[in-house]
C-alpha cells in the first residue's frame, strides 16, 4: 500500500516537472519536433501517398483475384502497377483537358477585361442612381491591373536569377518526390509485412491491455481518415460535374473554370462549395449581372441539393459524424490552421466523436450488466 502511494506520487511530480519543462522550454521543444519531422518528411509524404492509393489498390487487386481469378501475387503487383497508371491517367486528362480550358477562359477574361468593367461601371452607375449614392469609380482599378500587366517584363527580369538561384531546392524537391513514391512504391508492396512487424514490436513491448488499446485506436483514426478521404472526393467531383453540365446547359461562360473551382473548393465540408460559388457569381457578374443573376439560381438549387441528397449519403453515411460537428470542427480547425485545419479538423473530431461514443456506450453497457447482477 505505501510502496503504491509512493509510485503514485513520483509519477505525479515526475509528470508535474514535465509539464513545467514542457511550458518553458515549449517554443524550442515545437522547433525540434518540427525539425526531426522535417527529416522524415519525404517518408511521410510517401505514407500519406500511400494511405491514398491504398483504396484503389483494394479494390483493383479484388477485380483481379476474384473476378479475373489471377494468383494472389500477379493480381497484388498488377493492382500495385494500376494504381499508379491509374494517378498518371488522371494527371494527365487535368493536364490535357482541364489545363488548356483553364488557361483558354483566363486569357479571354483578361482580353475582354475593359468591357466587362465597362458594364460593371454601368451597372454601378444605375444602382447608385437608385439609391441616390456616390457612384464607385473603376478607372483606378483598371489602371492597376494596366499598370500591373505593363511591368511584367521587369517582374520576369527580376525573377530570372530568382529562378536560377532557387533551381537547387526544386532538384532537392524532385528528389524528395521521387524518394516519396519510391517508399509509397514500398509501403504498398509490402503493406502486410509491415503492419505485421510493427504489430509485433508492439506486443513485444507493451502490455496486452495496452497493445489492444491502440490497436483499437488506430483501427478507429484509419477508418475515420479513409471514409472521409474517399467521401469528400467523391462529393467534390460529382458536384463540380453537376456544375459543369448545368453551366453548359444554361449557356454560361467559363463553365470549365468556374466548376474545377467549385470542385476543388468543395473539398472543404460545407463551406468549400459556398467559397467556390461566391467567386464564379463575382467573375460572372463582370461579364453579365443577368448571367450572375442564373448562375446564382442554379447553384442555390444545386447547393440544396447536395446539402441535402449528395453530402449525406456519400459523406456524411460514412464519417457518421452529426452536422452540428462537422461544422465545429470547420470552424475551429480553421482558426487554428487556416485551410489545412479545414481539411483535417472533420476527420479528427470524427475520430474524436467515434472514440468518445464508443466508450459511453461501453460504460454503460456495464452498468447495466452490473445492475442486472444485483
Amino acid at each position: 500500500m505505501v510502496q503504491n502511494r509512493v509510485k503514485q506520487g513520483i509519477l505525479v511530480i515526475t509528470y508535474a516537472a514535465v509539464l513545467v519543462l514542457f511550458l518553458i522550454y515549449c517554443k524550442d521543444i515545437l522547433r525540434g519536433i518540427a525539425g526531426i519531422i522535417g527529416l522524415f518528411n519525404p517518408f511521410l509524404v510517401g505514407i500519406a501517398i500511400a494511405f491514398v492509393l491504398n483504396q484503389p489498390y483494394c479494390w483493383l487487386k479484388r477485380m483481379y483475384t476474384q473476378r479475373l481469378h489471377l494468383k494472389e501475387k500477379t493480381g497484388h503487383y498488377l493492382a500495385i502497377v494500376s494504381a499508379y497508371l491509374l494517378v498518371v491517367a488522371i494527371l494527365a486528362t487535368v493536364i490535357g483537358v482541364v489545363i488548356p480550358q483553364l488557361v483558354s477562359s483566363v486569357r479571354m477574361f483578361a482580353m475582354n477585361l475593359d468591357n466587362y468593367l465597362g458594364n460593371l461601371q454601368q451597372e454601378l452607375d444605375v444602382l447608385a442612381g437608385y439609391l441616390h449614392a456616390e457612384t464607385f469609380d473603376l478607372s483606378q482599378i483598371a489602371q492597376m491591373i494596366s499598370d500591373s500587366i505593363g511591368q511584367m517584363d521587369e517582374v520576369v527580369g527580376e525573377l530570372v536569377p530568382k529562378v536560377v538561384s532557387a533551381t537547387g531546392s526544386v532538384v532537392s524537391s524532385i528528389a524528395n518526390l521521387f524518394i516519396a513514391l519510391a517508399f509509397s512504391v514500398y509501403m504498398l508492396a509490402g503493406k502486410k509485412k509491415i503492419l505485421k512487424q510493427f504489430d509485433r514490436i508492439l506486443r513485444a513491448y507493451m502490455p496486452e491491455q495496452h497493445h489492444d488499446h491502440l490497436h483499437y485506436l488506430l483501427n478507429v483514426i484509419v477508418t475515420s481518415f479513409k471514409n472521409y478521404i474517399i467521401g469528400q472526393s467523391t462529393e467534390a467531383i460529382i458536384l463540380g460535374s453537376l456544375c459543369f453540365v448545368g453551366m453548359m446547359i444554361l449557356q454560361l461562360d467559363y463553365a470549365g473554370m468556374v466548376s474545377m473551382v467549385v470542385g476543388v473548393t468543395a473539398l472543404i465540408p460545407i463551406l468549400g462549395a459556398y467559397i467556390g460559388g461566391v467567386v464564379a457569381v463575382i467573375l460572372l457578374f463582370m461579364v453579365s449581372p443577368f448571367k450572375a443573376l442564373v448562375f446564382l439560381v442554379f447553384f442555390v438549387i444545386l447547393q440544396q441539393v447536395e446539402n441535402n441528397v449528395i453530402y449525406p449519403r456519400v459523406v456524411g453515411g460514412r464519417l457518421g459524424l452529426p452536422g452540428i460537428w462537422v461544422l465545429l470542427a470547420i470552424t475551429v480547425g480553421g482558426k487554428i490552421a487556416g485551410v489545412i485545419g479545414m481539411l483535417f479538423g472533420v476527420p479528427t473530431t470524427t475520430v474524436i466523436y467515434t472514440l468518445v461514443k464508443n466508450s459511453v456506450r461501453s460504460r454503460e453497457k456495464r452498468k447495466e450488466q452490473l445492475s442486472c447482477r444485483k
